[in-house]
């Protein structure tokens, strides 16, 4: 069993490996005093000088000194937890460097060791601890001390609850720990551009890891920040789709941003009416013009929604020119990519205000001479129809308008992307009879494709009011509907006369009567 250290022991061993003595004196003097150090408690009288001898130990070019001194100094540190840990905090500041040091170094045994050194000194002195992390093995030159700093960072701050109500710049990543996280925002942002391929991947996992669970307002602030430090596009959506809430999980953070009529807002829109109805039949329209698919963005608090909408206006002032027209198209999918996220779920009723305030720039962007950014338009505009349905009937006058008129366009694409985006808002939204007005107008339209595109539009509100037929009998509607198949059962062009007597039989179905005393 090994002897209690004294302090004639240390005071040998300082002067042994400060002289021009051997190493294998110096390393089994070191050996000793670290058997002694697992055995007994250190002497207070002892502590100074015995860092002192451990730190230069530690510090040597020789391997086995290096193996048998800083092993010691870990022995050392964690006796001192458990027997007087103010030894530790005030030896912290001088012991640090050394830690630090081998955090970078080649061999993972020295690492996992200064790893394990670097959480026994936080618990005693944590301020220095961060400081030594934060800044000088996270900004330091070696990648190495670089990645060990940061997986230390990861595993003595766990992330706080969900429901955590702070703020993102006092966000206290571990309440049992008291990390400050926010000091260390700024340099994770410069490591995830790190010049080493590792350390960014470390840094990104780090990030992930520390966000994964934050508050809604935390993530937000993150996004800012990603922004900001310009990381580059794929490890900034790489973390933002990591940490994409899952639906709810954003609108249950915000209960008082997000009232009960939201939550409810399809059914309550379509009490009076039933064009959501599983039992109504939609008339199947080809995949031709039908959205393509865009990755979803999250977004984790109004206020970061509300921002998001702040920034688009500008881009559809005046004209559209070579300055502004791909930034109104970047607009376009960025509220298709919310939309197909949680947006249109859990911010329900924000978003939906937020794209009646845009919606005289939506406009601007369908009846773009360039096609790709009037086909986001025409995109973005089906997927509120399916999204919001009865909730975007106040958009519906000034939509229909823009669309029958962007259908008699002589560019083919342009035209039929607004048949279908017609045909959708129609299977969608609520009936009126300014609906069925406005497809009477295209039956008289001067132009073919509005006409023919007319017949499909008629048989589509048809079909979604098949169950619900009193809609159509009560406003008028009825004898316009007549009106409206008999111009086309007219028409001079052969293809609106065939496409409208398939409508004549959806319309016989319904009023068989009033079909049949045509003939």
């Amino acid at each position: 069993m090994a002897d209690r250290i004294n302090i004639e022991q240390v005071n040998d061993l300082l002067m042994l490996l400060r002289a021009d003595a051997s190493v294998d004196a110096k390393v089994h003097q070191v050996t000793a005093i670290k058997s002694g150090i697992k055995q007994h408690n250190v002497p207070d009288n002892c502590v100074a000088a015995l860092f002192e001898a451990l730190r230069l130990a530690s510090s040597s070019q020789h391997a086995a000194l290096v193996n048998a001194g800083f092993t010691g100094l870990n022995h050392l540190l964690t006796r001192l937890s458990r027997q007087e840990p103010k030894f530790l905090a005030k030896e912290a500041a001088r012991t640090l460097p050394v830690v630090v040091e081998k955090l970078g170094d080649q061999k993972e045994k020295f690492r996992s060791l200064a790893h394990q050194s670097l959480s026994t000194l936080y618990a005693a002195a944590p301020m220095d601890v961060e400081r030594s992390v934060r800044n000088s093995a996270m900004t330091g030159k070696n990648p190495r001390a670089k990645e060990a700093s940061m997986q230390w960072l990861l595993q003595v701050s766990p992330p706080p609850p969900a429901m955590a109500q702070r703020l993102p710049t006092e966000n206290q990543m571990s309440q049992e720990e008291g990390l400050q996280f926010r000091a260390y925002v700024p340099v994770l942002m410069e490591l995830l551009e790190d010049a080493d391929g590792m350390v960014r991947d470390v840094a990104k996992a780090t990030v992930i890891g520390l966000f994964r669970t934050a508050p809604a307002a935390a993530k937000s602030d993150l996004k800012k920040q990603l922004k900001n430090f310009k990381v580059r596009p794929a490890i900034e959506q790489a973390i933002v789709k990591e940490l994409a809430p899952t639906p709810g999980v954003a609108a249950a953070a915000e209960p008082e941003q997000r009232p009960e009529s939201a939550r409810a807002i399809r059914p309550a829109l379509g009490a009076s009416v039933s064009s959501l109805s599983s039992e109504r039949p939609i008339t199947p329209m080809s995949d031709l013009g039908r959205p393509d698919q865009v990755e979803p963005s999250y977004v984790n608090t109004q206020r970061e929604l509300d921002d998001i909408f702040k920034e688009m206006p500008p881009w559809f002032e005046g004209r559209e020119s070579e300055q502004n027209w791909l930034k109104r198209e970047e607009s376009m999918t960025k509220l298709r990519r919310l939309m197909a996220g949680n947006a249109g779920t859990d911010f329900q009723l924000p978003f939906l205000a937020g794209l009646r305030g845009l919606l005289d720039g939506i406009i601007k962007a369908i009846t773009s001479l360039r096609t790709s950014l009037s086909k986001e338009g025409c995109n973005l505009v089906q997927e509120i129809a399916t999204t919001y349905g009865p909730g975007m009937d106040p958009m519906v006058e000034l939509l229909m308008q823009t669309f029958i008129k962007l259908s008699a366009a002589t560019k083919k694409i342009s035209s039929q992307q607004a048949n279908v985006t017609i045909d959708t808002i129609i299977s969608r939204v609520t009936y009126n009879s300014r609906i069925l007005n406005h497809i009477w107008g295209a039956c008289q339209d001067k132009n073919l494709q509005p006409r023919t595109y007319a017949t499909g539009w008629l048989k589509t509100l048809l079909n979604k009011e098949a169950h619900h037929k009193n809609h159509i009998e009560q406003s008028g509607g009825l004898d316009l509907v007549e009106k409206c198949i008999k111009k086309g059962l007219a028409d001079p062009n052969p293809g609106v006369r065939e496409r409208m007597r398939s409508t004549y039989w959806t319309f016989a179905g319904i009023w068989p009567a009033r079909a049949e005393a045509w003939v």
